[in-house]
C-alpha cells in the first residue's frame, strides 16, 4: 500500500506541475507546458521524471530544456505520498492529509515562481478544507470557522500595517515601493490555513511561519551584505513560510513524519 500511496503522490505531482504551468497565466487548468514558450509538453514529457529519465527534456517547439521544477515536484510528491501513508494509513486521515499536502504544495510552487497566491486556488481550497475540518470530530464547524476567521483577521492586520509602512517609506524615499512584504494573497492563504487547522492551531501555525520567515530573511540579508549585493526591500515570497508553519502544526511539528523516514 505504501507503493500505491507513492504512485498516487506521483500522479498528484504531475497534476500540480500542470496547474502551476497554466493557472498563473490563463487562470484555468491545462496540459503541462514548456516554461519558456508555453508549448504543451507531449507524450512521456508530460511527466518531469520520465522526461529526464528518457532524455526528452527539450521542448519540440522552442528547443529549450525543461527546468528542474517538474521532476523535483514529482519526486517530492512521490515521497510525500509514501510518508503520509506511513504517518497514518487510516483512509479518512490519509485522504485528508494528501489533500492538504497537494493544495499547499501547489500554492508554494506558484508563489515561488510568480510571487502570486491565486484566488482560483485559495477559494476552492477554503471550501474543501473547511468542509474536511468541519466534519472532523476533533474540531467541528465552530472551531474550523473560528480558525478561518482568526487566520484572515491576523494577516489582514499585518497586511494593513505593511501597507502603512510602505507608504511611509515611499514618502521618505520620494518614490513608491515596487512590492510590499505581504500581499492580499497571503491574507487569503492565512484564512485557508485557519480552516485547515481550526482554532487555536492557526495561531501556532502563523507564529511558526512568521518566525521561519524572519530567520530566512535575516540569513538572506547577511549573505547578500557579505557578497555586497544587498538591495533594500528585496521582496521575498511569504507564502512558503506560512505553509511551512501550517504543515508543521498539521503533522505534529513534523517529528513523527521524520521518524518514519527510511534510515
Amino acid at each position: 500500500m505504501t507503493l500505491l500511496a507513492a504512485l498516487l503522490g506521483l500522479a498528484l505531482g504531475v497534476a500540480m506541475n500542470a496547474l502551476a504551468d497554466n493557472l498563473p497565466l490563463w487562470r484555468r487548468p491545462g496540459m503541462p507546458r514548456c516554461a519558456h514558450c508555453g508549448g504543451p509538453r507531449q507524450g512521456a514529457a508530460r511527466s518531469g521524471i520520465l522526461a529526464w529519465a528518457l532524455g526528452k527534456r527539450s521542448c519540440p517547439f522552442c528547443g529549450r530544456e525543461m527546468g528542474v521544477r517538474p521532476p523535483l515536484v514529482e519526486l517530492l510528491a512521490t515521497a510525500g505520498g509514501a510518508l503520509i501513508y506511513r504517518y497514518d494509513p487510516a483512509p479518512q486521515e490519509f485522504w485528508a492529509a494528501m489533500t492538504v499536502f497537494a493544495i499547499y504544495a501547489l500554492i508554494v510552487v506558484i508563489d515561488i515562481e510568480h510571487r502570486l497566491i491565486l484566488h482560483i486556488v485559495t477559494v476552492p481550497a477554503a471550501l474543501l478544507l473547511g468542509t474536511i475540518g468541519s466534519l472532523d470530530p476533533n474540531r467541528g464547524l465552530v472551531r474550523t470557522l473560528l480558525g478561518g476567521a482568526a487566520g484572515f483577521g491576523i494577516l489582514l492586520g499585518l497586511y494593513l500595517l505593511g501597507g502603512l509602512f510602505a507608504q511611509g517609506i515611499a514618502r521618505l524615499r520620494g518614490r513608491t515601493l515596487d512590492e510590499v512584504a505581504l500581499g492580499f494573497g497571503d491574507v487569503t492563504l492565512s484564512a485557508v490555513i485557519g480552516l485547515t487547522l481550526g482554532w487555536p492551531g492557526v495561531v501556532a501555525a502563523l507564529l511558526l511561519g512568521v518566525f521561519a520567515a524572519g530567520l530566512f530573511s535575516s540569513a538572506f540579508l547577511l549573505v547578500m551584505m557579505a557578497r555586497r549585493r544587498y538591495v533594500a526591500f528585496t521582496p521575498i515570497p511569504y507564502g512558503p513560510f506560512l505553509v511551512l508553519g501550517a504543515l508543521l502544526v498539521y503533522f505534529g511539528a513534523g517529528a513523527r513524519l521524520l521518524s518514519l523516514a527510511p534510515g
